[in-house]
């Protein structure tokens, strides 16, 4: 396995894709906690930067992809094509995002031509691809050149002593918080410490990124680089 295969979830992928399931009823309510209200402020900062980039396309096409409850969708103010792969999430997006059309599917085979997308968002959600270099090359495919792809998400620090803090929060902090927000059933966030671990450092990402055909033209990191908003912009077209 090459070093930019052993990124995202792999054999991993559907018992996390369950737990999903699960907490569908109390994911948005949860994650805010967690989050300490982050996830949310992250959110908008990289869809003001979408937006601000796309301010001159009358009707551009966007993708929200792993579109989960339609949250990312709801916030940008404009009509995307939502795309996750849990039909119970699809149908709490299309309730919040009516307008919206939704389309079951993952990140590794999106339905969508090539080339046909001014811009992808990806909130929460990218980490967990069962393969993270194959969903790269999908989302560069389905873009026009010069297209932009966010992604706000959890990110692994390059400080091995603020990625073992990190790695420490999501096993043992976070489940804790979620479990007095919402009960024993707050305590499958731990799947958050999975997903975190196969994670590539900060600068692996911007590299396999760049790999597949990005340049990363805007970044913010928070909470000690455990989250992340990047923008990149497709420059080449990979097959």
């Amino acid at each position: 396995m090459s070093d930019s295969e052993q990124f995202g979830l792999k054999e991993d992928w559907d018992s996390i894709e369950q737990i999903l399931l699960e907490i569908i009823p109390v994911y948005d309510k949860t994650n805010r906690y967690i989050s300490f209200g982050t996830d949310l402020k992250i959110r908008k900062t990289g869809l003001e930067w979408v937006k601000k980039n796309l301010a001159q396309k009358d009707e551009p096409l966007i993708a929200d992809l792993g579109s989960g409850t339609g949250k990312m969708t709801q916030l940008i103010g404009s009509q995307a094509i939502m795309m996750d792969a849990l039909i119970p999430m699809m149908r709490v997006s299309r309730k919040r995002n009516p307008t919206s059309e939704g389309v079951i599917s993952v990140f590794e085979n999106l339905p969508l031509a090539s080339g046909t997308a001014d811009a992808a968002i990806a909130g929460f959600a990218i980490r967990d691809a069962r393969n993270l270099s194959s969903a790269l090359e999908e989302i560069n495919r389905i873009l026009k050149q010069g297209g932009f792809f966010l992604v706000v998400d959890l990110s692994k620090p390059d400080s091995s002593l603020n990625r073992g803090l990190v790695a420490l929060y999501w096993k043992i902090v976070a489940p804790a918080i979620a479990f007095a927000v919402a009960g024993r059933i707050g305590l499958k966030f731990v799947a958050l410490s999975t997903t975190y671990r196969r994670l590539p450092t900060n600068k692996e990402y911007i590299e396999l990124a760049s790999s597949k055909g990005f340049d990363v033209i805007k970044s913010k990191y928070f909470l000690l680089g455990g989250a992340s908003v990047l923008l990149f912009r497709k420059t080449a077209s990979k097959s």
